[in-house]
């Protein structure tokens, strides 16, 4: 006999209005939204893990759920936007705003947010995870990105978690978002776009419009449940969608979802590794400004290079020049300053050798196999990659390696100029002073002063604004090629590849580049910047991966619409509604629960859809509970209002309904799913009927039910429930929204069954002599910050 074992585990009083409630299904923690778009993770002991600000004001949580390894949270905003979320620490990993790329140009007042999230996992375990190809390990052909944080003026621990890998899952997962336009975006292991469906398209209702209010996948991704509304007559509807491309290509999405995440993790590391190369080329301009600023004021525009030239050529400096080397510029904080900038220049030229070069290298790689994959039709055709902007992807990597390579010859070139420039300041300065100077430092090829000349031409700023003028714009300097490199904009000073042979080549054989996806011409990106062909590479990848111009809904079709209930609410049923969705295997098929509050007398309206080869079974009943639950023998028991509900396991569903006799109190009850699936009877699916019509007989499951299935919550007048089965663990929010009360379940004496359950890391464990206080404090409530 079962028996509804719950041990109170605490209780709290909580300063925002709590909202949406989810457990994690593999470590002890839950998930909390309240009423100012803040996410909360607590502990089951309430000790609270992090707290997550909302991304712009006034956005509120609308749908959470959890990946299912548990270590990272995905949240839906009712701006539209989905963030993934690291558990350990808060990190977003990945976000997405969608909402708009599915709307009409026309229609874009229409804007109805997210309104569900189902994170749902393939049962079966991937070939390819398991059994990998040898050649799938792009380690045999492919350098390692050195660690972050290995070169100066690098971020250092801070930067290192945005690399971290994400070892891939051994079995396929998928992120469903559904939208309150009829739309359900579907994403691989919450990172790999697979695309978007538009329900009505898929129902065969292009004019339909809906909001998407459930989703629930079978364990092994061939069919899907969505529960909506019909906007234009607010009734509910349920369609069961044929998903089989899912099924059959699982292999197929999981070799490609793995490249892309590679693709991701490099971009993000590209990302880091510019603004790294940035800010040593800042560290450059903020020491010129410092040592040559108050003497560049001095002189009228364009003075600076006339007097360091004029030095060159005659060998005398000029009054202000002279000033700012005797004054300014003293021998050893010319060596400082030579040493500092000589040690930027060498930190951008092994970023760019041992990092971004290598960056360019893999994505050229990693762009290839995927265009390898989209010759192959059969297999790939489905995920909607297309060969052609593979390649166009695969040419801006090519182009953004070879203006690497350009800014490689650029800064060789600088950091010779540079050397032969101070160390002939050196000597002037040397030579003012009236000392002597070793001779080996005085001799200067004419090569060098060469090289010296050139390098004093370009000093001042060649670039004049508008505000040139203004005495308070600070002076700064054009330090040969380098800088425009890292600007986004185009170069002013291009290089000279005059004699270069390829091109020479390509110029008299230009039939090599028509039509040809392997010979490229990068005539066209001759005048972008590294940064500017950095975006064009970035927005070449995207462009791989673009879910809105892929035609998803093609692939799938709905094999039944089916009208579950009228709306007798004027229009406001999707807020009346609690709908609770699963699938069982053990069924083959679906199992939906929902109950209206305003219509709380219809109690539980239950249905089933059983799928056979070439039909369903629908079965269907509303339930509702009796007094007589509670042990009263009267024959005219009264029925209690049901308030929440939520599948607990395959086995139980819990449910929480009003006390009979205390407004204080309410009663959570676990209906064994059995006794509900054995007393529903099967109906016939009619086209214009509603399944759960006003003629339709309500059962009272009260006398079925065993007396050890329920549990009478002192105290505590519920409003919302939720439940996890496989943490065994339950949370019951008050009216108010303030208190929650948090419940260990099925604890029948014997509680060593728990400890083989998943912990939560050391990591995320805020203090154990807490947890243990609390412990021993558990039914006290207290007033916590949230």
């Amino acid at each position: 006999m079962y028996h509804c074992g719950m041990r109170q585990v605490g209780e709290r009083h909580v300063a925002y209005k709590v909202d949406l409630m989810v457990w994690s299904n593999r470590l002890d923690l839950l998930a909390l939204s309240n009423f100012k778009g803040e996410v909360q993770i607590h502990r089951l002991h309430w000790q609270k893990v992090w707290n997550l600000p909302p991304p712009k004001e006034k956005v509120t949580v609308r749908a959470m759920a959890w990946r299912p390894d548990g270590k990272a949270l995905a949240i839906g905003y009712s701006s539209g936007a989905v963030y993934i979320v690291d558990i350990e620490d808060k990190e977003i990993l990945d976000k997405y705003d969608l909402e708009q790329e599915n709307l009409d140009e026309f229609d874009n007042s229409k804007h109805f947010g997210i309104t569900c999230i189902t994170w749902a996992v393939r049962a079966d375990t991937l070939e390819g995870a398991t059994d990998p190809n040898i050649y799938d390990d792009a380690s045999i052909f492919l350098q390692n990105l050195p660690v972050t944080g290995e070169y100066k003026n690098q971020a250092t621990d801070e930067n290192a978690k945005d690399f971290k890998e994400i070892q891939a899952p051994n079995q396929l997962n998928m992120l469903l978002v559904g939208y309150g336009n009829g739309y359900i975006y579907m994403n691989i292991f919450g990172r790999y776009p697979y695309g978007t469906l538009h329900l009505a398209q898929v129902v065969k209702d292009d004019f339909g419009e809906y909001n998407i209010l459930d989703i629930c996948m079978s364990d092994d991704f061939s069919f899907m449940q969505v529960v909506y509304i019909d906007r234009l007559t607010n009734n509910l509807l349920l369609s069961l969608i044929n998903t089989s491309v899912l099924s059959a290509y699982a292999e197929e999405m999981y070799v490609v979802a793995k490249k892309h995440s590679e693709i991701v993790r490099l971009t993000s590391y590209l990302d880091q590794t510019m603004i790294s190369i940035t800010e040593a080329w800042e560290h450059i301009l903020l020491e010129m400004d410092t040592k040559m600023a108050d003497y560049a004021a001095s002189v009228p525009e364009g003075g600076v290079s006339a007097d360091l030239l004029e030095l060159l050529m005659l060998g005398t400096p000029s009054d202000e020049l002279e000033l700012c080397l005797l004054q300014k510029l003293t021998v050893n904080d010319l060596k400082k300053f030579g040493n500092s900038i000589e040690l930027s220049y060498s930190t951008i030229q092994k970023l760019v050798l041992k990092q971004v070069n290598i960056v360019g290298q893999s994505l050229t790689y990693y762009l290839s196999e995927l265009r390898g994959l989209t010759r192959i039709p059969d297999r790939y055709k489905v995920l909607g990659i297309e060969e052609q902007t593979v390649t166009e992807a695969i040419r801006a990597c090519c182009a953004f390696l070879n203006k690497c390579l350009e800014l490689q010859q650029v800064i060789d070139t600088s950091m010779r100029n540079y050397k032969a420039f101070f160390r002939w300041l050196f000597v002037v300065i040397v030579r003012l002073l009236g000392e002597q100077t070793p001779s080996e430092i005085v001799k200067i090829t004419q090569q060098e002063l060469g090289h010296i000349a050139e390098f004093l031409y370009n000093f001042d700023n060649v670039q004049v604004d508008s505000n040139e003028g203004l005495p308070e714009k600070p002076v700064k300097f054009n330090l040969e090629r380098l800088g425009q490199y890292l600007e986004d904009q185009e170069l002013t000073i291009l290089p000279d590849d005059e004699d270069n042979p390829w091109h020479k080549f390509l110029k008299d054989n230009s039939c090599l580049l028509k039509d040809n996806d392997t010979i490229f011409s990068l005539t066209e990106f001759k005048k972008f910047s590294l940064v500017q062909q950095q975006k064009h590479l970035k927005s070449s990848i995207n462009q791989v991966f673009d879910v809105a111009k892929k035609d998803t809904s093609k692939y799938f079709s709905a094999l039944y619409n089916i009208k579950c209930y009228e709306d007798k609410s004027g229009g406001k049923l999707s807020e009346c509604l609690r709908i609770c969705q699963a699938y069982y295997a053990s069924e083959n098929g679906f199992v939906m629960a929902y109950i209206d509050s305003m219509n709380v007398n219809d109690g539980i309206h239950f249905m089933s859809v059983k799928i056979k080869e070439k039909a369903c079974a629908l079965l269907g009943q509303k339930y509702t509970f009796s007094t007589l639950i509670l042990g009263d023998k009267k024959p005219n028991d009264e029925m209690i209002p049901v308030l929440d509900l939520q599948f607990y396991s395959s086995e139980y569903l819990s449910v929480l309904t009003q006390h009979p006799r205390n407004d204080e109190n309410s009663i959570f009850i676990q209906v064994p799913l059995g006794i509900i699936l054995i007393n529903s009877p099967e109906w016939a699916i009619k086209p214009k009927q509603f399944l759960f019509h006003d003629k339709l007989n309500k059962k009272n499951i009260s006398p079925l039910i065993e007396p050890g299935v329920f549990k009478v919550l002192d105290k505590m007048d519920g409003f919302r429930i939720a439940v996890s089965g496989g943490r065994k663990v339950a949370v019951v929010l008050s009216k108010t929204h303030r208190k929650v009360r948090v419940f260990e379940m099925e604890i029948d004496g014997d509680d060593e069954e728990d400890e083989t359950l998943d912990t939560t890391p050391q990591s995320l464990s805020t203090n154990d002599q807490s947890i243990q206080s609390d412990k021993n404090n558990a039914s006290t409530a207290a007033d916590v910050t949230f």
